[in-house]
Protein backbone atom coordinates (compact mmCIF):
# COMPACT_ATOMS: atom_id res chain seq x y z
CA UNK A 1 0.00 0.00 0.00
CA UNK A 2 2.44 2.17 0.82
CA UNK A 3 4.29 2.54 -2.57
CA UNK A 4 0.98 2.45 -4.12
CA UNK A 5 0.42 5.78 -2.16
CA UNK A 6 3.97 7.41 -3.44
CA UNK A 7 3.21 6.38 -7.13
CA UNK A 8 0.12 7.67 -6.86
CA UNK A 9 1.46 11.13 -5.24
CA UNK A 10 4.61 11.58 -7.73
CA UNK A 11 1.70 11.05 -10.45
CA UNK A 12 -0.42 13.93 -9.21
CA UNK A 13 3.14 15.41 -8.75
CA UNK A 14 3.92 15.54 -12.41
CA UNK A 15 0.80 16.53 -13.57
CA UNK A 16 0.06 19.51 -11.43
CA UNK A 17 4.00 20.23 -13.01
CA UNK A 18 2.57 19.43 -16.67
CA UNK A 19 -0.39 22.02 -16.39
CA UNK A 20 1.86 24.58 -14.81
CA UNK A 21 4.25 24.22 -17.48
CA UNK A 22 1.63 24.38 -20.28
CA UNK A 23 0.02 27.63 -18.41
CA UNK A 24 3.39 28.97 -18.44
CA UNK A 25 3.93 28.63 -22.02
CA UNK A 26 -0.16 29.92 -22.50
CA UNK A 27 -0.15 33.14 -20.09
CA UNK A 28 3.18 33.66 -21.38
CA UNK A 29 2.51 34.01 -24.84
CA UNK A 30 -0.66 36.04 -24.78
CA UNK A 31 -2.18 37.58 -21.69
CA UNK A 32 -4.82 36.63 -18.32
CA UNK A 33 -7.52 37.68 -20.22
CA UNK A 34 -7.00 35.97 -23.55
CA UNK A 35 -5.72 32.57 -22.22
CA UNK A 36 -8.20 30.12 -21.49
CA UNK A 37 -8.59 26.35 -19.99
CA UNK A 38 -8.85 24.44 -22.42
CA UNK A 39 -6.28 25.34 -24.36
CA UNK A 40 -3.92 24.77 -21.61
CA UNK A 41 -5.42 21.89 -21.21
CA UNK A 42 -4.84 20.76 -24.51
CA UNK A 43 -1.36 21.61 -24.24
CA UNK A 44 -0.80 19.95 -20.90
CA UNK A 45 -2.48 16.70 -22.55
CA UNK A 46 -5.38 16.39 -19.93
CA UNK A 47 -8.70 16.65 -19.71
CA UNK A 48 -9.98 19.98 -18.92
CA UNK A 49 -11.86 19.26 -15.89
CA UNK A 50 -8.38 17.99 -14.58
CA UNK A 51 -7.49 21.15 -13.99
CA UNK A 52 -9.95 21.97 -11.90
CA UNK A 53 -8.61 19.06 -9.17
CA UNK A 54 -5.33 21.08 -9.03
CA UNK A 55 -6.50 24.87 -9.03
CA UNK A 56 -9.60 26.28 -8.46
CA UNK A 57 -9.89 28.50 -11.30
CA UNK A 58 -7.92 30.16 -14.06
CA UNK A 59 -6.59 33.25 -11.49
CA UNK A 60 -5.62 30.25 -8.87
CA UNK A 61 -3.58 28.46 -11.76
CA UNK A 62 -2.28 31.79 -13.03
CA UNK A 63 -1.15 33.25 -9.64
CA UNK A 64 0.41 29.30 -9.42
CA UNK A 65 2.87 30.02 -11.29
CA UNK A 66 4.91 32.21 -9.51
CA UNK A 67 4.79 30.40 -6.57
CA UNK A 68 6.32 27.40 -8.03
CA UNK A 69 8.93 29.58 -10.11
CA UNK A 70 10.18 31.51 -7.51
CA UNK A 71 10.96 27.89 -5.42
CA UNK A 72 13.11 27.25 -8.55
CA UNK A 73 14.59 30.32 -8.22
CA UNK A 74 15.35 30.08 -4.94
CA UNK A 75 16.77 26.79 -4.70
CA UNK A 76 18.97 27.45 -8.09
CA UNK A 77 20.34 30.60 -6.23
CA UNK A 78 21.59 28.68 -3.40
CA UNK A 79 23.36 26.50 -5.32
CA UNK A 80 25.09 29.22 -7.12
CA UNK A 81 26.13 30.90 -3.93
CA UNK A 82 27.45 27.60 -2.83
CA UNK A 83 31.08 27.96 -1.63
CA UNK A 84 30.80 32.00 -1.67
CA UNK A 85 32.07 33.83 1.36
CA UNK A 86 32.70 37.24 -0.14
CA UNK A 87 29.21 39.65 -0.23
CA UNK A 88 30.73 41.85 -3.14
CA UNK A 89 30.91 38.46 -4.85
CA UNK A 90 27.54 37.28 -3.89
CA UNK A 91 25.75 40.45 -5.15
CA UNK A 92 27.64 40.14 -8.30
CA UNK A 93 26.58 36.66 -8.91
CA UNK A 94 23.09 37.09 -7.83
CA UNK A 95 22.60 40.18 -10.28
CA UNK A 96 24.18 37.27 -12.82
CA UNK A 97 21.35 34.67 -11.80
CA UNK A 98 18.75 36.94 -11.82
CA UNK A 99 19.38 38.18 -15.42
CA UNK A 100 20.08 34.62 -16.39
CA UNK A 101 16.88 33.00 -14.80
CA UNK A 102 14.25 35.72 -16.46
CA UNK A 103 15.85 35.40 -19.71
CA UNK A 104 15.52 31.74 -20.53
CA UNK A 105 12.19 31.98 -19.10
CA UNK A 106 10.86 34.38 -21.41
CA UNK A 107 7.26 33.20 -20.99
CA UNK A 108 7.13 32.91 -17.14
CA UNK A 109 9.34 36.85 -17.70
CA UNK A 110 6.47 38.69 -19.44
CA UNK A 111 3.62 37.19 -17.25
CA UNK A 112 5.27 38.61 -13.84
CA UNK A 113 6.50 42.00 -15.13
CA UNK A 114 4.18 42.86 -17.44
CA UNK A 115 0.68 41.66 -15.80
CA UNK A 116 1.58 40.42 -12.13
CA UNK A 117 3.33 43.41 -11.10
CA UNK A 118 0.84 45.43 -11.76
CA UNK A 119 -2.32 43.72 -10.91
CA UNK A 120 -3.41 44.57 -7.07
CA UNK A 121 -5.06 41.25 -6.59
CA UNK A 122 -1.89 39.78 -7.34
CA UNK A 123 -0.11 42.06 -4.65
CA UNK A 124 -2.86 41.05 -2.21
CA UNK A 125 -2.51 37.40 -2.88
CA UNK A 126 -0.92 34.27 -0.90
CA UNK A 127 1.58 33.55 -3.95
CA UNK A 128 2.93 37.58 -3.54
CA UNK A 129 4.41 36.28 -0.47
CA UNK A 130 6.13 33.81 -2.09
CA UNK A 131 7.98 35.87 -4.47
CA UNK A 132 9.31 38.11 -2.38
CA UNK A 133 10.93 34.93 -0.88
CA UNK A 134 13.82 36.09 -3.05
CA UNK A 135 14.36 39.38 -2.13
CA UNK A 136 14.74 38.20 1.41
CA UNK A 137 17.80 36.73 0.11
CA UNK A 138 18.75 39.94 -0.76
CA UNK A 139 18.45 41.43 2.33
CA UNK A 140 20.31 38.39 3.76
CA UNK A 141 23.50 38.89 1.82
CA UNK A 142 23.41 42.63 2.32
CA UNK A 143 23.18 41.96 6.27
CA UNK A 144 25.87 39.84 5.86
CA UNK A 145 27.94 42.39 4.11
CA UNK A 146 27.29 44.64 6.78
CA UNK A 147 28.66 42.36 9.01
CA UNK A 148 31.76 41.68 6.74
CA UNK A 149 32.03 45.47 7.08
CA UNK A 150 32.22 45.61 2.98
CA UNK A 151 28.59 47.36 3.21
CA UNK A 152 27.84 50.51 4.57
CA UNK A 153 26.82 51.14 8.13
CA UNK A 154 25.26 54.62 6.80
CA UNK A 155 23.12 53.00 4.50
CA UNK A 156 19.45 51.53 4.54
CA UNK A 157 19.69 47.95 4.01
CA UNK A 158 16.19 47.40 2.87
CA UNK A 159 16.19 50.97 0.60
CA UNK A 160 19.48 49.17 -0.77
CA UNK A 161 17.30 46.06 -1.65
CA UNK A 162 14.66 48.05 -3.54
CA UNK A 163 17.55 49.51 -5.18
CA UNK A 164 19.19 46.80 -6.12
CA UNK A 165 15.74 44.63 -7.20
CA UNK A 166 13.92 48.03 -8.97
CA UNK A 167 17.25 48.15 -11.16
CA UNK A 168 16.95 44.74 -12.17
CA UNK A 169 13.00 44.96 -12.63
CA UNK A 170 13.64 48.31 -14.66
CA UNK A 171 16.12 46.26 -17.15
CA UNK A 172 14.01 43.04 -17.89
CA UNK A 173 10.84 44.63 -18.21
CA UNK A 174 12.68 47.18 -20.52
CA UNK A 175 14.15 44.23 -22.14
CA UNK A 176 10.63 42.92 -22.62
CA UNK A 177 8.86 46.31 -24.05
CA UNK A 178 11.50 46.27 -26.43
CA UNK A 179 11.00 42.84 -28.53
CA UNK A 180 13.69 40.59 -26.25
CA UNK A 181 16.11 41.36 -28.92
CA UNK A 182 18.89 42.24 -26.67
CA UNK A 183 21.28 40.51 -24.92
CA UNK A 184 20.39 42.00 -21.11
CA UNK A 185 23.75 39.56 -19.65
CA UNK A 186 25.58 42.21 -21.15
CA UNK A 187 24.49 44.65 -18.14
CA UNK A 188 25.16 42.46 -15.08
CA UNK A 189 28.73 44.18 -14.46
CA UNK A 190 27.77 47.26 -14.90
CA UNK A 191 24.55 46.58 -12.72
CA UNK A 192 26.81 45.07 -9.67
CA UNK A 193 29.72 47.60 -9.89
CA UNK A 194 26.76 50.36 -9.71
CA UNK A 195 25.22 48.68 -6.61
CA UNK A 196 28.42 47.96 -4.95
CA UNK A 197 29.53 51.47 -5.36
CA UNK A 198 26.37 52.80 -4.42
CA UNK A 199 25.96 51.10 -0.72
CA UNK A 200 29.87 49.28 -0.68
CA UNK A 201 32.62 50.24 1.39
CA UNK A 202 35.14 51.50 -0.82
CA UNK A 203 38.64 50.22 -0.91
CA UNK A 204 40.16 53.49 0.02
CA UNK A 205 37.85 53.43 3.41
CA UNK A 206 38.63 50.23 4.55
CA UNK A 207 42.06 51.23 6.27
CA UNK A 208 40.60 54.39 8.35
CA UNK A 209 37.52 52.25 9.04
CA UNK A 210 39.50 49.00 10.42
CA UNK A 211 41.62 52.17 12.87
CA UNK A 212 38.40 53.17 13.86
CA UNK A 213 37.37 50.28 14.91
Amino acid sequence: MPSISVTTMNKKTVRRQQILQAAVEVFGRGSFDEANISEIARKAGVAEGTIYQYFKNKQDLFFSIPREKTKIFSTELDFHLKGVTDTREKIRKFVWYYLHFFKTNPDYTRSLMLEMRISRTFRKSASYKGVRRFSNQVLEILKEGRDQGVIRRDVDLYLSRHLLLGMLEHVVTRWLLKGEREDIMQYHEQLSELILNGVGVHVDDEPSRVQGG
